[in-house]
């Protein structure tokens, strides 16, 4: 796999070399016929057309110069469409690029040519092949396989536009050491459009397993709402983990639109059930847009621990203060020291965990 990368690197190094600054894109298919095609770029949430042309039988061909590559969409649609039909992600980049179709059930394409859309493709088909692996049953290893090969991909680009995407596509994914190293591998020029990414990574070592657990407060950030019980009542995570009846609390933060997080519910509530007279809680953090849903989820469900939500989605402080950037996230606190335990415990590993601890 690093041979892969390592390759693709080297022959993207030397393209870089080259006095040319003149690119093709070209595609065929039947598929195109009577369409138009169009190179765009993103500009904050749009997309930007920088060049069109109409579809010439099952042909187009895009050209232009370029002294540096860039990240863009060749889209092929009809005239005036919304909605792209088809699309293909492609490095623009001094090469001659062909838009070619991806075998499969669904219609996709994939731009070849260039060293960067040829290093891109290498990574994706070693990540296709992990895939084609998973099954039905548990696929943590392929998971962690999966994962370690974007990463590798990021440190073999060595901070080039392709490391650059896939972190900002996969970041949760890392371990916030990881990110920051990765970030550091970034030029200079592009090392502010990661700043937000960093100072969260910096913030997710504060939270690690050996580290004191952070309050969760009422407290708001600037003119958001409070973070309150269901019945609108302060409830600090300091209070239940000091409570002398707790003996360890699990920071669970979720939301009822979460479909994982709603998956990981059948073994809360198991766990919770078996192992709360003995001295387990739940201080569940929601990431709710609303009142109505979230509490629904904690009566229908019967999610019978404590709860407490800013009901403003991800804009709430606990989520900063945890470094929260996916969920289902949960921490678990040792009561006698205040230390954080364990994290991101999934379905069967709760109950072990608590059962191992309270046995």
């Amino acid at each position: 796999m690093r041979k892969i990368f390592a390759i693709a690197m080297a022959a993207a190094m030397m393209v870089g070399c080259g006095s040319s600054t003149k690119f093709t894109i070209k595609g065929e298919s039947d598929k195109f016929a009577g369409k138009y095609a169009y190179l765009q770029v993103e500009e904050g949430q749009e997309l930007k057309t920088i060049d069109s042309v109409a579809v010439a039988g099952n042909a187009f061909t895009l050209a232009g110069e370029t002294e540096a590559p860039y990240s863009a969409y060749v889209v092929v649609k009809d005239a005036g469409a919304e909605r792209p039909e088809f699309y293909a992600e492609v490095y623009v980049e001094p090469a001659q690029i062909t838009i070619e179709e991806v075998a499969g059930e669904r219609p996709s394409f994939k731009a070849v040519g260039g060293a960067m859309n040829d290093a891109m493709n290498a990574v994706n088909d070693k990540l296709a092949a992990i895939e084609a692996k998973m099954g039905e049953g548990d696929n943590s290893a392929l998971e962690a396989e999966y994962y370690a090969a974007l990463y590798d991909a990021i440190i073999a680009n060595g901070g080039n536009l392709i490391a650059q995407n896939i972190l900002r596509n996969n970041y949760y994914a890392f371990e916030p050491q990881q990110v920051i190293d990765a970030i550091a591998t970034i030029p200079a020029e592009a090392q502010e459009s990661f700043a937000n990414m960093k100072k969260s990574a910096e913030q997710a070592l504060k939270v690690l397993p050996g580290n004191q657990y952070i309050d969760i407060t009422e407290e708001g950030t600037g003119e958001q709402p409070q973070t309150l019980t269901p019945d609108g009542k302060v409830l600090t995570l300091k209070s239940v983990v000091e409570n002398k009846a707790n003996k360890y609390v699990l920071i669970d933060f979720w939301a009822s639109w979460c479909g994982p997080c709603m998956r990981e519910v059948p073994y809360l509530v198991d766990t919770y059930k078996k192992y709360h007279n003995k001295g387990f809680e739940i201080y569940g953090v929601s990431f709710d847009r609303a009142r109505e849903p979230w509490l629904k989820a904690i009566e229908e469900k019967e999610l019978d621990w404590v709860h407490v939500s800013a009901v403003n989605y991800w804009d709430n402080k606990a989520r900063h203060d945890y470094a929260v950037n996916s969920i289902p996230a949960n921490f678990l606190v040792d009561c006698a020291t205040g230390k954080i335990i364990a994290k991101g415990l999934r379905g069967e590993q709760v109950a072990e965990k608590i059962g191992e601890l309270l046995k």
